[in-house]
């Protein structure tokens, strides 16, 4: 990942020598105002154009000045700037961004704050548009292009996780797709709901609560959309398989009340065959989905990795439900772990041995 640091007083080296370091608060007699078009950011990134605007902030195309490159600002809205969990959530996105290794990820260039008060974040202006747009336009994907777009999500999130994160906020939205050389290509951007699963030595209170929500409810896995503490790199494998299912289908797989209800009661969810509807599209997809889209994390993938995997064997009837089985993470909890089946065996050996010499 190439990280350019920043020299400004307004922008200081958040990124120096490759570490992420926290800017200097700007002054309290800020301006709370939102910047206006064609004005500087950390006396470097000059802003051309309002490229969206969310709950947390807006996007901007800008000019990094000293580079002479374009980039993306990503500004949290002035008056989130000042509550702790927002700064904490758009910080833990610079980290996140910095700590992922992956050509289908924006990069991160830089992280300060805006003399109004709010953090911002520089990264990379990623060319095209994102999926919702792209099925709107061009209505439901071909298979081919939606195992390519698939796979390479399937390869940023294999980056995201080995950096011990889980990005929790999958969803069309939030993938960015160009054509190179006649071929789509895609980059996952938004970490700002991303989460770390590993311990880290980090201090302080989490960003989210127990019980609490987070990430778009039609691509939200059963557990989040209960607010489970219980969440992992599984839920990402369970967004990807409704991003899928988007892709071939143009709708979601399941209502956002069918997903609050599995979390809840664990019930089992049922969509819609696509083989059914679109014979171009493999019988197999609809049995990847089946293990992709469990309600239960432990009958999901185990990863990502093992997703894409299965969306390349093209093996039909028992032989791919045989080979889906070994992919998924962890055995059912009836199964016992081999350690104590073989203390048990050797106990049930001592207590014969025990019993033999004494009747002897």
């Amino acid at each position: 990942m190439t990280i350019v640091s920043s020299s400004s007083s307004s922008s200081p080296a958040a990124l120096a020598d490759g570490r992420l370091h926290e800017p200097r608060e700007p002054s309290s007699g800020s301006s709370t105002s939102e910047p206006a078009l064609g004005s500087l950011i950390g006396n470097r990134y000059r802003l051309h154009a309002l490229l969206g605007r969310g709950g947390m902030g807006s996007v901007y195309a800008a000019h990094d000045t000293k580079r002479d490159v374009s980039v993306a600002i990503k500004l949290m809205h002035a008056h989130l700037g000042r509550m702790r969990e927002a700064q904490r959530r758009f910080r833990n996105e610079a980290s996140a961004l910095h700590r992922v290794r992956s050509d289908h990820v924006a990069r991160l260039y830089d992280f300060g704050h805006h003399q109004n008060g709010a953090p911002f974040l520089v990264m990379e202006h990623v060319a095209g548009h994102d999926l919702t747009r792209e099925v709107a336009a061009s209505g439901k994907l071909s298979w081919p292009e939606a195992h390519s777009i698939i796979h390479q999500v399937c390869m940023a999130l294999d980056a995201v996780h080995a950096a011990g994160l889980v990005h929790r906020d999958l969803k069309p939205r939030n993938i960015v797709v160009s054509r190179r050389d006649g071929q789509l290509f895609t980059k996952v951007v938004d970490f700002g709901l991303s989460k770390s699963y590993v311990h880290t030595g980090r201090t302080g209170a989490p960003i989210t609560r127990e019980g609490m929500a987070v990430g778009s409810l039609h691509y939200m896995a059963p557990e989040q959309a209960i607010g489970s503490p219980r969440v992992d790199a599984r839920a990402d494998v369970f967004s990807v398989g409704c991003i899928m299912y988007f892709l071939l289908m143009g709708e979601p797989p399941f209502t956002q009340r069918a997903l609050a209800k599995a979390g809840r009661t664990g019930n089992s969810l049922t969509f819609s065959s696509i083989h059914h509807r679109r014979e171009d599209v493999p019988a197999y997809v609809d049995e990847v989905l089946r293990v992709a889209l469990s309600p239960d994390p432990d009958h999901r993938f185990r990863t990502v990795g093992a997703l894409r995997m299965a969306l390349q064997s093209d093996i039909p009837g028992a032989s791919l439900e045989a080979n889906l089985k070994t992919l998924v993470l962890v055995p059912r909890r009836s199964e016992r772990p081999l350690w104590l089946v073989s203390v048990a065996a050797l106990s049930s050996m001592v207590i014969a041995l025990i019993v033999y010499l004494l009747v002897r």
